[in-house]
């Protein structure tokens, strides 16, 4: 069992150990718990091209809401690059993790990112951008701290996806591959959401708080299997394998949970 546990973290996954229950059976106190969401598949539909999502005025209206009722413990936890979370969040003023975990803004201040082999990554950018020019189905998605190749336009291509990114980086001790939906990344190894999620706890609106974590994807299981390991409460959004306590079907039924629990009703 170890050996499974050990390979599932290094992908960033971990195996489904029972059946989650559905979200609409769990109350939370807003006094107690601190909440973690990701962006992409959780607060916001999933869509055809990494910036064609849209985000409502009544999800901002949620965010300022939980902000308020959660005395500011409320942070969003996205794979995209911080600057691109801030740009459609304008208005959030909360704690802003990019990156899955390399980036990070609290009390409206960047935080130092982490460290890593930018030349051989720009060299891992470059390679990755000419394989998509010659596959045009496929979309390179640049970040400060990796390269995304989503194959959404044409899932048949995941196989070919997999062993091009798999050759670039085997045997690398820094950079490896995330497996995200319909999308491959890689990614410094070293970063993950459940190492940001433990560093935002030591904040001091978030300290001593029950951890709720709710995401959609692969990406996300390792922060579910760190939350249930320390006590929290996780969540998926959406269908899958997954090691989280609790399930809902869709961003939009997660937001409908989440104004139910601030007393308020949203559109």
């Amino acid at each position: 069992m170890q050996n499974q546990w050990d390979y599932y973290s290094m992908v960033g996954f971990a195996p489904e150990t029972h059946s989650p229950e559905e979200l609409e059976r769990l109350t939370i106190s807003p006094e107690d718990t601190a909440l973690f969401l990701d962006f992409d598949g959780t607060l916001i539909d999933i869509a055809p091209t990494p910036d064609a999502i849209r985000i409502g005025d009544d999800d901002k209206k949620l965010l300022a809401a939980l902000s308020e009722r959660h005395n500011g413990a409320v942070s969003v936890v996205s794979g995209r690059n911080l600057k691109d979370v801030e740009q459609y969040l304008e208005e959030f003023t909360g704690t802003v993790s990019g990156g899955h975990g390399a980036e990070l803004r609290h009390l409206a201040v960047q935080l130092p990112g982490i460290e890593c082999d930018l030349e051989r990554l720009e060299h891992i950018k470059n390679v990755v951008r000419e394989f998509a020019i010659i596959n045009p189905q496929l979309i390179a998605e640049d970040k400060s701290f990796g390269i995304v190749l989503h194959f959404r336009q044409d899932p048949s291509l995941e196989a070919k996806v997999r062993e091009f990114l798999s050759g670039l980086v085997e045997g690398d001790d820094e950079f490896g591959l995330q497996p995200a939906k319909l999308a491959i990344e890689i990614k410094p190894k070293c970063i993950s959401k459940a190492h940001v999620i433990e560093r935002i706890m030591s904040f001091d609106e978030f300290a001593g708080r029950t951890i709720l974590f709710a995401g959609d994807d692969e990406t996300d299981e390792a922060g579910f299997a760190w939350v249930n390991e320390h006590g929290g409460v996780s969540v998926k959004v959406g269908d899958g394998l997954t090691c989280a306590h609790y399930r809902t079907q869709s961003p939009e039924t997660f937001k409908h949970w989440l104004w139910s629990q601030t007393g308020a009703t949203g559109s």
